[in-house]
């Protein structure tokens, strides 16, 4: 909406300005969908959409960024912000924090996704990235048997469960 308004006048981009800096319903309306855009990661999409999405429909996936960056770019226009929650640094600050947790959780549900999609996909491991790990650890293999009338390879489906209440957890009130 804020580039058809612009481009039909770009005098409107004042008008915008004034409007959020004149009218409080319209400020914290926009601010509410600038704290949505701050929760929202393209890396993570793009990440889900090379594990999980078909090659020929890829450019959506990339249209969608394109035009959440765009949009982003517009919201802090009106704004007159330099960076997202310029206006609420007390928010900021929390979602920076969080946002390591989400981050790994999203790359778990994402790879999570895959192998239940397709039983064959398996991840080497990079001998750099990992220490030796003690495979007959008990707590952990008693955690594979928690569903076991899941379709899925053990664990897989209460891998995908336990991510899925973190990143709702991470992502507070826009799930």
């Amino acid at each position: 909406a804020f580039k058809y308004v612009i481009e039909k006048d770009p005098r409107n981009l004042n008008l915008l300005k004034e409007m959020y800096n004149m009218w409080p319903f319209f400020r914290v309306t926009i601010d509410l969908v600038e704290m949505v855009f701050a929760k929202g990661n393209s890396e993570i999409s793009a990440l889900y959409d090379k594990l999980l999405v078909p090659e020929d429909l890829q450019s959506l996936g990339e249209e969608l960024r394109e035009n959440y960056e765009e949009t982003k770019r517009q919201l802090l226009q009106v704004s007159g912000h330099k960076e997202l929650l310029e206006g609420d640094p007390y928010l900021k600050k929390r979602l920076r924090m969080r946002e390591p947790y989400v981050t790994i959780l999203n790359v778990f549900q994402a790879y999570t996704l895959k192998r239940i999609r397709d039983p064959n996909f398996h991840i080497t491991e990079d001998p750099r990235l990992s220490k030796d790990i003690e495979m007959s650890n008990k707590p952990a293999a008693d955690l594979v048997e928690l569903n076991p009338t899941s379709e899925c390879a053990p664990g897989l489906e209460d891998t995908l469960i336990l991510t899925m209440k973190g990143i709702a957890a991470g992502m507070l009130v826009t799930g």
